[in-house]
């Protein structure tokens, strides 16, 4: 089974009587089975949410025996899977809103399953602020009971990460008319999204602090959008010229509500591929100048830990990344960088270690 996102074919089905059907347990399994059944009991296909073009991430599920069934009338759309983290959300929780569009007429709400039994109407007031910016000012029903539609809309996931980043055409044209639109552009001309305020198992770049005083003496203000609201790092990620973070979730909302005339840098924290995935986002929806700075020399791991993760920290090359930052156009200053000393990083690794109370062991051995 294979998605794609720029096949039209069924992209949006209306079941009479349709019936969502929020996951029964939490095993741990990778594909729980949730999504939309037919009053007949066959898998709406559409329903299907996806990490990736090949990979599902629900499957389709069977109506519990003896089933209390919840009737709601009206008209809804059918969400996806809702996420209480806010990666996952702005990513995965959001790839059907194009539907909103394409069905051209008034319904009466938004039906997501959970991804988790965690996730209430308290999880949907917190996002409330984004929702609200893309146009989402609709009722949102978190499906915790077999529920039936009156009338029901399932459209397929029009984004997600990997190699669907590009999004569907209605995706991306929905984004493009209404993200961000009713929140006014206010704040610095350069911006560095930074980490260093994280929880401590949030991973980052080893010495961030030295990036933060480079850039700030660039005139960057230094940003951390989890201590504002969702409006005022929108207007921030609207107003700014040139933004520079790691690979991380903010820069996907940047994906969202930014315009061709910004420059931006993903400076890669981690052994994976989402830097790139993340420039490639900024590029095909707003047609940005953006670059993968990606100079990791190493990648350090809270143990037990045997890949990098979102809770591992990139040793980089600050020579490098200044002289990268320089050709992209996003510094000025061409004096480079010192490198991170020795000592400089042991005292980082150190400083970690402590707080994670474990050891850090690197991903590549050292010469």
């Amino acid at each position: 089974m294979l998605l794609e996102l720029d096949n039209p074919v069924d992209n949006l089905v209306r079941i009479t009587d349709g019936l969502v059907v929020p996951p029964q347990a939490q095993t741990g399994a990778r594909q729980l089975p949730s999504g939309v059944l037919t009053p007949h009991g066959h898998f709406v296909e559409q329903s299907i949410s996806w990490s990736n073009s090949t990979t599902p991430v629900n499957s389709a599920p069977t109506l519990p025996t003896n089933a209390e069934i919840r009737d709601l009338p009206g008209s809804y759309i059918f969400g996806g899977i809702y996420y209480g983290h806010f990666g996952h959300f702005i990513v995965e929780s959001l790839a059907r809103i194009w539907a909103l569009d394409a069905v051209g007429h008034r319904v009466d709400g938004m039906i997501f399953t959970p991804k988790t039994p965690r996730i209430t109407q308290h999880h949907v007031q917190h996002y409330r602020q984004v929702l609200t910016s893309f146009g989402i000012e609709l009722p949102i029903e978190i499906a915790h009971e077999v529920t039936r539609i009156e009338n029901l809309y399932v459209p397929r996931q029009g984004f997600g990460m990997f190699d669907l980043i590009d999004g569907s055409p209605e995706f991306r044209d929905y984004i493009n008319r209404h993200a961000g639109q009713n929140v006014p552009a206010e704040g610095p001309e350069r911006l560095y999204v930074s980490r260093s305020l994280l929880p401590t198992h949030r991973g980052s770049i080893l010495g961030e602090y030295k990036v933060e005083e480079y850039l700030a003496a660039e005139g960057y203000e230094i940003f951390h959008p989890q201590k504002s609201s969702q409006n005022e790092q929108i207007a921030r990620y609207r107003a700014a010229k040139y933004v520079i973070g790691t690979d991380c979730s903010p820069l996907h909302l940047l994906g969202y509500v930014g315009n061709s005339g910004q420059k931006a840098a993903v400076l890669t924290r981690r052994s994976m591929e989402i830097g790139a995935f993340l420039v490639r986002q900024l590029k095909v929806f707003k047609g940005m100048q953006a670059s993968e700075i990606n100079c990791l020399l190493n990648d350090w791991m809270p143990q037990p830990g045997s890949r990098p993760s979102r809770s591992s920290w990139g040793e980089v090359d600050f020579p490098r990344m200044h002289a990268e930052l320089l050709v992209a156009g996003l510094i000025s200053n061409p004096t480079p960088w010192p490198a991170l000393t020795r000592a400089e990083r042991d005292a980082e690794i150190n400083r970690l270690e402590e707080s994670h109370r474990t050891t850090f062991k690197p991903f590549r051995p050292e010469t």
